[in-house]
């Protein structure tokens, strides 16, 4: 009888003993797993940050190219419509 008690005793404690160390290494496999989650939101943040810069960049750019089409127009129209006597 006392050896059945003693059999139980220790695969309750074998039990316990291992889920401790299986709770420890999951919980410390999460705590990782969150920094680089963490890291990864950063990451993705900066790239969003440097993507909308650029795109704001490109649109102001554009305009720019657009508003020195039109002047470009503009010159090479007055040009072409100034009477050919007339220099500039």
């Amino acid at each position: 009888m006392l050896f059945i008690v003693a059999l139980l005793a220790s695969f309750i404690l074998g039990a316990a003993s291992t889920a401790l160390f299986l709770n420890r290494r999951w919980r410390a496999a999460v705590a990782q797993a969150e920094k680089e989650l963490e890291a990864l939101t950063q990451q993705y943040q900066q790239h969003e940050d440097e993507n909308r810069q650029l795109k704001q960049t490109l649109a102001d750019t554009q305009y720019q190219l657009g508003s020195v089409q039109k002047d470009l127009n503009y010159e090479r129209s007055r040009r072409l419509s100034a009477p050919k006597n007339e220099e500039d």
